[in-house]
């Protein structure tokens, strides 16, 4: 979607990062073929054949000067790798550009040679735009399950058998805590036996005020912010928002222990205050605040925020999510690549695509440049090396991890028109969880495709 998350990263959201869910314009195909259609098949990388020019143009958007540099380094060492045989130069585009410079290229017949993965490009397979990456996947070490973890990535078979990206790297959620003010107030560190009721206690002893105002608050609702930050507490109940993540077939936001979910988030700025209404959070960010400036001691979020924390003053930590009625489920997204079925490179393309996944896992690590999908460059000492406490505990977690996002032909226009604006309402505390679940489950069920 994942950011999927660099650790040299600059302090942006993973709605930047990953394409603002909740405030990108959905996305149409206009001029391109219609209905869905079967996605063209490559055969697997081979020393013989070449398929298209070998001269590679890769397309990323931007993400800021670090991130930005570390793929420019990437493509480089492709370059000296590959001498010989393929060559590789990378393109970036402002995110509210990429996706409509994508679109307009494949109406145009002319597609890129290989794009980052988002979610919008899931209605790039369901018009029959993307290659097959199967069998190219297949013939490498990535289809092994004590190498790679090869069950995350059901989701993006998307026809149920074949992978229509090659995934490279993997992010998810965790709770960030301020050491400095633990230590302060005496408090000893989460863990994974943390619950969100411990959570709620210890917040108000880690706040501080000066006189009306409040300087320091015990815990910022974070990612719980965002709709698949709520759907962790709706797993951890035992539900979700929809039957499936995969071209669901039914919307489940009036599920009591979904409206349960919602409203523990309300009531933790309302009810219970011990944590910034939205206004109180705007009032912090103006301020130049958050969890890295220290205005926040406990923060729920995404792996990909830990570039931007390297370079805190204060200590700082991670630990896993908090039990939620007795139970913890992490949400995990990948991030890969893309490429189009008549792709001017379809060899070189495959071949970066793979390398990325394959070789290049071990300066990845030693980078810190993503979170690596290869299970040994993720849990090696190079990764390790300089990352948080709590990093090892947060990574265990994956293999139970679910799917953060869902696939389904509207869902851009779903996240968009009916979950934005109606969380936004449910935040502001101006439509009760009832009303808002309600809101969603009719709109978002109107739109299903």
């Amino acid at each position: 979607m994942v950011s999927s998350s660099p650790f040299h990263r600059v302090p942006v959201s993973r709605r930047t990062l990953l394409g603002g869910l909740l405030g990108a314009t959905a996305l149409t195909l206009a001029g391109c073929s219609g209905g869905d259609e079967p996605a063209a098949q490559a055969p697997a990388p081979s020393s013989t054949e070449v398929l298209g020019r070998t001269n590679l143009e890769v397309l990323a958007w931007t993400n800021g000067p670090t991130i930005d540099d570390n793929f420019k380094k990437r493509v480089a060492q492709f370059n000296t790798e590959m001498a010989g045989k393929f060559t590789a130069k990378i393109n970036f585009l402002p995110y509210d550009q990429y996706w409509q410079k994508i679109q307009l290229q494949y109406a145009a017949n002319k597609p890129f040679d290989i794009y980052y993965w988002d979610v919008q490009a899931y209605a790039h397979f369901k018009k029959g735009l993307v290659l097959d990456q199967q069998p190219a996947v297949d013939a490498t070490e990535m289809v092994d399950a004590a190498t790679y973890p090869t069950k995350l990535y059901d989701p993006w078979k998307f026809d149920g058998s074949n992978l229509y990206c090659v995934p490279e790297n993997i992010q998810s959620m965790a709770l960030f805590y301020n050491k400095t003010h633990f230590d302060a107030a005496g408090i000893d560190y989460p863990d994974a036996t943390w619950t969100w009721d411990k959570v709620i206690e210890v917040a108000p002893k880690l706040t501080k005020s000066s006189g009306s105002k409040v300087t320091q608050w015990g815990l910022d609702i974070g990612d719980l912010g965002v709709w698949w930050g709520i759907q962790t507490l709706a797993w951890a109940a035992g539900t979700a928002f929809v039957d499936k993540p995969l071209e669901p077939t039914a919307f489940q936001m009036t599920d009591p222990k979904v409206i349960e979910a919602m409203t523990f988030v309300q009531d933790l700025m309302w009810d219970k205050h011990v944590a910034p209404r939205p206004e109180e959070r705007a009032a912090v960010s103006e301020n130049n605040g958050g969890f890295s400036s220290g205005a926040y001691s406990m923060m729920p979020g995404g792996t990909w925020n830990i570039a931007s924390y390297t370079q805190m003053k204060d200590e700082w930590a991670m630990a896993p999510l908090p039990l939620y009625q007795g139970n913890s489920t992490a949400p995990y997204w990948l991030g890969g690549w893309v490429v189009p079925a008549k792709s001017g490179a379809i060899s070189a393309a495959q071949a970066f695509a793979l390398w990325s996944a394959t070789t290049f896992q071990s300066t990845m690590a030693k980078n810190h440049d993503w979170i690596p999908l290869q299970n040994a460059a993720r849990s090696g000492t190079d990764m390790l090396d300089g990352m948080p406490d709590g990093f090892t505990d947060a990574m265990e977690n994956l293999p139970n991890a679910r799917i953060g996002d869902i696939y389904t032909g509207n869902m851009q226009q779903i996240f968009n028109e009916v979950f934005g604006p109606n969380f936004d309402q449910l935040f502001n505390n101006k439509l009760t969880p009832a009303d808002a679940a309600q809101k969603m489950q009719d709109g978002a069920t109107k739109l299903l495709t």
